[in-house]
């Protein structure tokens, strides 16, 4: 029995062992089915991870190409929307700048006829004024300007009060019949106050002789005295003749003091006699007149 029974662990041992030996068999063949069979998986899985992957990358380059497609269309559409504004622009402006020209043109020639227009006008008016100024101082022609009488003096009746001046001044005897006087009157200017400068009496005889030989009497009489105060007697011209007629005062002047004789022609002109030649002058600064200057030189030199 003792030895039936160590047999039989023997035998137990034994099978145990075999046993033993199997499972790890076994237990390795199953360990590399596994391990292969996970090899497998996990190439399946990377596999369809990178087919998930390429499908994934596909879609999002058809969707970017899409989205650019859309943008660069937007794009084009906005690009050629503003170059057709540009040209439409470019259009307006190019008409606008023909039609600126034209008017330009126009506005150019409507502009060289009233330039002649002007210059005609202004000839035309400077003929007028002239015109004027001849008609309105031959309209004073037969008028005198009586200056340092007395105001007042004339006692309300200037026309009898010159008609008895005239010969009380320039003698009696210088007169074969009463002078007709036309009318009389101080200048139009506020009558003064007591002390100053009394207004010029303006006179206008009937005949243009009479004028005429007053002037004449007074400039050979030289200085003229009317109770105590010295008088002027002057032709009566109009402010403009006037003007030009004083241009030529400094020049007189020294005429006078050099005993040159001169005269004073209408409107402003004068004329003496130098060395022998008659010169004649309208504009005392006219440079074009070298006698004239000279004169002047001289005699601002020599006798001032």
């Amino acid at each position: 029995f003792e030895y039936g029974s160590c047999c039989w662990k023997a035998e137990l041992l034994r099978k145990s062992k075999f046993l033993s030996k199997l499972l790890l068999k076994k237990k390795s063949q199953i360990t590399t089915s596994n391990m292969y069979s996970q090899r497998d998986s996990m190439a399946a899985d990377i596999k369809a991870q990178l087919e998930n992957m390429h499908r994934e990358l596909k879609n999002d380059i058809t969707s970017l190409r899409a989205e650019t497609k859309a943008e660069v269309g937007a794009l084009r559409e906005d690009i050629l929307h503003k170059m057709d504004s540009l040209r439409n622009a470019h259009a307006q402006t190019a008409k606008e700048q023909k039609e600126m020209g034209g008017a330009l043109s126009d506005v150019t020639d409507r502009l060289v006829i009233l330039e002649k227009n002007h210059d005609m006008l202004t000839k035309d008016h400077k003929k007028l004024q002239e015109k004027c100024t001849d008609l309105e101082n031959r309209s004073r022609r037969q008028n005198l300007r009586v200056v340092g009488i007395a105001e007042g003096i004339e006692a309300g009746n200037p026309s009898r009060f010159v008609a008895e001046f005239f010969p009380d001044v320039l003698g009696a005897g210088s007169f074969d019949t009463p002078l007709l006087i036309d009318r009389a009157h101080r200048s139009l200017a506020p009558k003064p106050r007591d002390g100053e400068r009394p207004r010029a009496l303006i006179v206008r005889l009937h005949y243009y002789a009479d004028k005429e030989k007053i002037l004449k009497l007074s400039r050979e009489k030289g200085r003229l005295i009317y109770k105590g105060s010295p008088v002027h007697i002057f032709p009566d011209m109009s402010p403009e003749v006037g003007k030009q007629r004083a241009a030529f005062n400094q020049v007189k002047a020294g005429l006078r003091q050099a005993k040159i004789p001169y005269s004073m022609y209408y409107p402003a002109k004068l004329t003496f006699t130098l060395d022998n030649i008659r010169h004649s002058f309208t504009n005392p600064q006219d440079k074009a007149c070298p006698p004239l200057g000279e004169l002047v030189y001289f005699l601002m030199y020599f006798l001032f």
